[in-house]
């Protein structure tokens, strides 16, 4: 006797052996992935749900300041706090102040505000990641660094020899192009050889290390390699001649001159209470250079540790910014 079969319906788009919700469900797949496909064929950008993490926000703050706020997808804000902590780090650099620490503390916090707030529907830009702000931070503080070792690089006076054309306290700014020093962090780099020498003009003010100093002084240059500079009561003789000044002021025990030299005019001052010096006279050997400070009684110069080889001069002064006495800034 022959048993009798369950008929079982058969879908006309099922295959033989899948139930319908099975069927469908592949099918829906398929098509999930052929849609996935053509966007992508079509150059269309999926992304997914992003939000800047915390932990990693604060750190950036903390470290980058501005450059936060590319992360947490804010340019405008980078562009604001950059430009507010460059005037702010001039300001800092005249007053000698520490304002720009103030960064590390509001930056984080409001990239914590924002970060905290960030929909993550928003779609995610290309610098919308720590290693984009970590690489553009780094590029511009290795522009910077290059900047102040090859072109430019402030300085601050630190004593009275120079007076009365730089007083105690000064900024100035040294411009380093074609000249021969150069070091980077205690490090002589190449080319710190050569030097043009048609850069080093008598008269003009300079920074150099001196013979046995590791220390940066700033002088005027005064005699040339081959002269022979003679020191006397009466002023300076470059090579028997000797060098024009008139006197401009005469009080509270010091004289200020008006000297030229080498086609630059500035200010020189003598002190009453000054001991007196004998004639000094000294032949400045090739590839050296004499410098004096204007200060001429009070003044560690190349009367005291010689010349300056050339290689060891690191740039001229071209921009001073006076904080002390308006009268300063006229050499």
């Amino acid at each position: 006797m022959r048993r009798c079969q369950r008929y079982r319906p058969i879908h006309p788009n099922v295959p033989m052996g899948l139930s319908p919700p099975a069927a469908t469900l592949k099918q829906s797949d398929g098509q999930s992935r052929h849609g996935l496909l053509g966007s992508l064929a079509q150059g269309e950008v999926v992304s997914s749900p992003w939000k800047p993490r915390l932990w990693l926000t604060v750190l950036l703050g903390i470290v980058l300041q501005p450059f936060v706020f590319l992360y947490v997808n804010r340019p405008r804000l980078f562009w604001g706090y950059l430009l507010v902590s460059l005037v702010t780090a001039g300001i800092d650099w005249y007053y000698e102040l520490a304002l720009t620490l103030l960064f590390s503390l509001i930056c984080p916090l409001h990239a914590v505000m924002i970060a905290r707030r960030y929909d993550p529907q928003t779609p995610r830009r290309w610098f919308n990641r720590a290693s984009v702000a970590v690489g553009l931070y780094l590029a511009v503080m290795v522009s910077i660094l290059g900047a102040r070792t090859f072109l430019y690089e402030p300085y601050q006076v630190p004593s009275a020899s120079m007076r009365p054309t730089l007083m105690e306290g000064n900024l100035f700014v040294a411009q380093k192009r074609g000249f021969a020093h150069r070091s980077l962090f205690g490090f002589t780099l190449p080319g710190s050889d050569q030097l043009d020498t048609a850069r080093l003009q008598r008269g003009q003010i300079y920074v150099f290390y001196p013979p046995g100093h590791d220390a940066l002084y700033v002088k005027r240059l005064m005699a040339l390699p081959g002269d022979v500079i003679a020191l006397t009561p009466d002023g300076v003789v470059i090579n028997g001649e000797r060098l024009p000044r008139e006197l401009l002021s005469d009080s509270e025990g010091i004289r200020i001159y008006r000297e030229r030299n080498g086609g630059q005019s500035y200010r020189i001052q003598q002190l009453d209470a000054a001991a007196p010096q004998p004639i000094q006279t000294f032949k400045v050997p090739q590839g050296h250079y004499f410098f004096l400070g204007d200060n001429r009684d009070n003044s560690n110069d190349s009367r005291y540790w010689g010349s300056v080889l050339a290689e060891r001069v690191v740039g001229e002064m071209v921009w001073l910014v006076n904080k002390t006495d308006p009268a300063a800034s006229t050499p």
